[in-house]
């Protein structure tokens, strides 16, 4: 085993595993869609802080976006003083551009990890790859709540999962700029295609990933949806103190 494939392994595919099989062990019934409903909520928890700031990078950049233009026109055919000019504005309005990228791209392994978790974790043979102090449950039961099958794709549940998807993306999405013609068409394609594209792709993939994947798919986007209504009271509130 190569070390990447090592530390991918013991560091990040084996921890949630564990985490995964320890839920459904000690939870009431056993109940697999219950464990991933309780690792979604620790998996949120543990990200929390790093996805608030990300959102909140992301507002804020969208807020500054007609200052931005303005010296990316004053400074056009000057790009490093048009770099600097835009580092010590970032600066000054205390922006991070790269926030809301590192939220998305840190979650990029941890659903290829979880992919890979819900995928194998019905078949006995990777409970040998379970800490000594978790319990070996034996097997799974893939059927969550008596009627879910876990283990294969639903389509019911891909529509739930389009939908707060297409939810969470209509909320935290920023509106598209008006600034010039070109720039305000491939914003609003690249609104639309985000609002309606994505989630009819999480519709299709439905079909043939395992419904785990989906319900836990689901459930990050309503905690999404949670955050982003705590985030608007929150900005509200110190909006009416700052008054």
């Amino acid at each position: 085993m190569n070390p990447l494939s090592y530390f991918y392994t013991e560091f990040l595919w084996r921890p949630l595993f564990n985490a995964l099989i320890w839920l459904y062990v000690v939870l009431p019934w056993q109940d697999f869609g219950l464990a991933i409903i309780a690792l979604t909520f620790v998996m949120r928890i543990i990200l929390f802080p790093l996805l608030w700031k990300g959102q909140k990078s992301q507002k804020d950049f969208a807020r500054i976006q007609p200052h931005i233009k303005k010296i990316q026109e004053t400074h056009k055919h000057d790009k490093e003083a048009q770099t600097k000019a835009l580092m010590e504005f970032y600066a000054t309005e205390k922006v991070n551009p790269f926030l809301g990228c590192l939220a998305m791209l840190v979650q990029i392994p941890i659903l290829i990890a979880l992919f890979q978790v819900f995928r194998n974790g019905f078949d006995p043979k990777f409970l040998t790859y379970l800490y000594a102090f978790v319990s070996n449950p034996g097997s799974l039961n893939p059927v969550s709540f008596g009627l879910l099958d876990l283990a294969h794709g639903n389509i019911y549940l891909g529509m739930i999962a389009a939908a707060t998807q297409y939810i969470q993306t209509k909320l935290t999405a920023p509106p598209p700029q008006k600034s010039t013609a070109g720039a305000g068409d491939f914003s609003r394609m690249m609104s639309w295609q985000t609002q309606y594209i994505f989630p009819g792709l999480v519709l299709a993939w439905s079909y043939s990933l395992p419904s785990a994947l989906t319900l836990y798919w689901t459930v990050m986007n309503i905690f999404a949806i949670l955050q982003e209504f705590i985030m608007r009271a929150f900005a509200k509130r110190k909006a009416e103190e700052g008054k």
